[in-house]
């Protein structure tokens, strides 16, 4: 079906369905068809023909979709305010941004709305670039949409590696995505086993005893898989002893027998890989229960700023990965970026998705203007060539000193966010008494747990360190209390 025809349907069928009065189906089409119109933050009066039209598809009232929202509004306003726009063949043009609602915070994973809003988005608003995603299940039917059209997909909130496994496997077909956040499931579990190694080292150091049972506590979803698979192969490896393993229903979680569990069977660190709103009742009950475990590893809510009112305090010595905590200089913008996202939104840029799709924004605006083209394969061919040996330095970039991506020469992704410091990278943080603090991830210290050479070679001479220590300034790791099995 070619794309006119496509969008004649999709009106067809906003017309239709409200005009028939079906409760559900008005909601479905016409609530997002009026969620907001094309905006140009920052300036107005400029003609239609002016727009770089750039779409957002996320879960709006989600803590993911709302941060990936703010943060496109908010590079779309610095691009219009403080660049006026960009020149493009002798033509002035401003960023323009539209959100479609996907709902994919709905644990009930609605792939048939973010299909519908893909589709909107892309038959009925004719957004030309395209941002978002979350679930993995939600934005897999959104992204071959896209790739129908030949329309590039930022992605800014999946970490599955399937996406960019697809750029290598099938290039014709899915050179138009590309993911600028977060890293890789794959890559995400192999810093938080870096992290795990200095969190051990720092445990035995402090308690003078052996630290290595550990607990996962994840999702029953598609992108946790590959995080699982790895952690449990590199268990011989990593010389640690995985002793409790649960994959639970994000539609009925039972905490209190989960953390029961993780106590009984002597897990000394237990290890969350959790993207929804469970986090919330994962630490709630954490604090009630208080196990004797240290927590460490992926809770998305929990990089929210508001998240120590929400638990009452229960996430107290949570450590957990983020991108931005306040204060942090990350680049030499963050903290302006930071500053200008609370003053304006209420709240600080800590979720992943927030600074990840404001750089989004600002790459293909980047982009667009070296090439001076709107063409997908120019900028396709532009961004390509950011592959590590070259890449863009942070001017007004925030997550990262340099951007680059996968080639998929040297592994199995392309177009992937480059991992590895001053790259992509993550950043670890700790509830520490109301406060979100970045804490030190071991900088030029060595494995000296005895780990046996593994699949990544010689552990014995493997560099810990996810991120410089200078980042963590003074900050130091806490354990609970009430102690450690």
């Amino acid at each position: 079906m070619e794309k006119n025809t496509k969008r004649i349907v999709a009106i067809v069928l906003v017309v239709v369905i409200a005009g028939a009065g079906i409760g559900v189906g008005v909601w479905f089409f016409t609530s997002q068809a009026q969620e907001a119109g094309w905006e140009t933050p920052g300036v107005s009066g400029i003609p239609s023909d002016q727009w770089i039209k750039c779409g957002y598809l996320g879960g709006l009232q989600g803590i993911q979709g709302a941060g990936g929202w703010n943060g496109a509004w908010l590079a779309a306003y610095d691009i219009n305010t403080k660049d006026n726009g960009i020149v493009v063949n002798g033509t002035r043009y401003y960023v323009a941004v539209k959100a479609r609602n996907t709902n994919e915070h709905d644990p009930q994973l609605p792939i048939s709305t973010g299909l519908a809003a893909a589709e909107n988005l892309i038959y009925v608003d004719e957004a030309r670039y395209l941002f978002g995603g979350f679930r993995t299940e939600v934005t897999r039917a959104m992204v071959e949409v896209a790739m129908d059209e030949d329309l590039m997909f930022f992605g800014c909130g999946s970490a599955t590696d399937e996406f960019c496994i697809n750029v290598k496997d099938n290039y014709e077909r899915y050179k138009y995505y590309f993911r600028q956040t977060p890293i890789s499931s794959s890559k995400l579990a192999f810093e938080i086993l870096q992290g795990l190694a200095h969190l051990i080292n720092e445990m035995e150091a402090n308690l003078s005893r052996r630290v290595r049972n550990v607990a996962i506590l994840r999702e029953q979803l598609d992108w946790t898989v590959g995080m699982s698979d790895l952690f449990n192969a590199l268990e011989g490896a990593l010389n640690i002893s995985i002793v409790y393993e649960v994959a639970y229903d994000i539609t009925n979680p039972d905490f209190e027998t989960y953390w029961d569990l993780v106590e009984s069977n002597g897990a000394q660190i237990a290890i969350p890989v959790v993207s929804g709103d469970t986090g919330i009742q994962m630490m709630k009950q954490y604090g009630i229960t208080q196990p004797q475990c240290a927590v460490f590893g992926i809770d998305v809510e929990g990089q929210m700023t508001d998240y120590w009112a929400t638990t009452g305090g229960a996430c107290n010595y949570q450590m957990l990965l983020t991108t931005l905590t306040p204060g942090l200089n990350v680049t030499s913008y963050s903290a302006q970026f930071y500053s200008d996202f609370n003053t304006r939104f209420g709240y600080g840029p800590t979720i992943y998705t927030a600074p990840g799709t404001y750089d989004a924004v600002g790459t293909l605006i980047w982009a667009i203007n070296e090439t001076q083209s709107f063409e997908e394969l120019d900028i396709i061919a532009k961004l390509e060539t950011l592959n590590g040996t070259t890449y863009l330095t942070a001017d007004r970039g925030v997550s990262a000193p340099q951007l680059a991506y996968t080639t998929g020469d040297l592994g199995n992704t392309r177009h992937d966010v480059m991992e590895g410091w001053p790259f992509g990278t993550t950043r670890f943080a700790q509830w520490q008494d109301g406060e979100l603090k970045c804490i030190p991830t071991g900088e030029s210290t060595f494995y000296t747990l005895g780990y046996n050479a593994g699949p990544y070679g010689d552990w014995s001479n493997y560099p810990l360190g996810v991120y410089p220590d200078s980042l963590a300034g003074s900050n130091t790791i806490l354990l609970p209390t009430w102690g450690i099995n």
